[in-house]
């Protein structure tokens, strides 16, 4: 599995050295005591984790003289395209109500009514390449994409490297700056912090080959850590 950590460090100084107990008038949000200097400055971590499954969403429309004739015809598809999809889909299909609507300034064309609905749900590493080729030749069935998913335990684990990393950069960074300052001793005062994963991830379904789609070639989600810490150097 391949996984990359890198981050960024901004430094900013928002106190300095209390002199003879003076403290500024400016109005600020409390801070915790400290009795030297106040470093306070961000981390960002980012790692990538494994794909575990695909969540799939389909476009699906039927045509029709009236409105009904276009329900019918896409009952008809959707019954065909759940078929197709009943071997290679894990868990259930999430369906929601159709939709019908006329085509605007097309009162003579030959099927002037349209009914649309979506079909979504997801589907293994294993039968990747087999739902992309099983619901591409279908008619009234477009395929919009599909979105990487991460496993919830692979998931969590990596947010807490990425959390460790923060915390060991940052308390790197506070140790360098107070060596620089002249500063004996470091202590976290707090941590603000804002977790994302990033995706699922929209996979391209341009550029297939002769052998198909290749669940290895899609994004890998993509976890971000980001803190601000606040640090008191004495």
């Amino acid at each position: 599995m391949h996984r990359s950590i890198y981050g960024w460090v901004a430094l900013q100084m928002v106190a300095t050295l209390a002199l003879g107990g003076q403290t500024s008038a400016l109005a600020s949000p409390p801070r915790p005591s400290c009795s030297g200097a106040l470093l306070q400055f961000s981390v960002v971590e980012q790692g990538k984790t494994a794909v575990d499954r695909f969540r799939f969403a389909l476009a699906l429309s039927g045509e029709g003289s009236t409105e009904q004739a276009a329900l019918n015809q896409l009952n008809q598809r959707l019954a065909r395209l759940r078929q197709a999809l009943q071997p290679v889909i894990q868990g259930r299909l999430i369906v929601p109500s159709p939709s019908t609507y006329s085509r605007p300034g097309r009162s003579g064309a030959r099927q002037p009514f349209v009914a649309n609905t979506g079909v979504s749900g997801e589907v293994n590493r294993q039968m990747y390449n087999q739902l992309i080729q099983s619901v591409g030749g279908q008619p009234g069935v477009r395929l919009q994409g599909m979105e990487s998913i991460a496993n919830e335990q692979a998931e969590t684990a990596l947010q807490q490297r990425l959390r460790a990393a923060a915390l060991r950069q940052g308390m790197g960074e506070a140790d360098s700056t107070a060596a620089a300052i002249g500063a004996t001793r470091v202590r976290l005062l707090r941590i603000n912090r804002s977790d994302a994963m990033r995706g699922p991830r929209r996979v391209q379904l341009s550029g297939a080959t002769r052998s198909g789609f290749d669940p290895g070639e899609a994004p890998e989600p993509m976890a971000t850590v980001r803190m601000e810490l606040l640090y008191c150097l004495t």
